[in-house]
């Protein structure tokens, strides 16, 4: 599913384990296995998320140096 974007921004709505909902922008780094491996925040930190926890997703498009969703 989001293995296509690898490199590119996204912002995903995802469910944790704990059942908590966060919605968050990050960069997806790799997809194998139903683990997305991804740089989040403005810091880059690494995140993993589960395949299986992502609620609802969209591309984020960069345009000069601004974010706009992909429509």
């Amino acid at each position: 599913m989001l293995g296509k974007y690898i490199g590119q921004m996204v912002e995903l709505v995802y469910m944790d384990r704990a059942g908590h909902i966060t919605q968050r922008q990050i960069r997806i780094n790799s997809v194998r296995g139903g683990l997305i491996k991804a740089s989040a925040g403005k810091d880059g930190a690494p995140r993993t998320f589960l395949e299986q926890g992502i609620l609802a997703w969209r591309p984020i498009l960069q345009k000069e140096g601004k974010l706009d969703y992909a429509k």
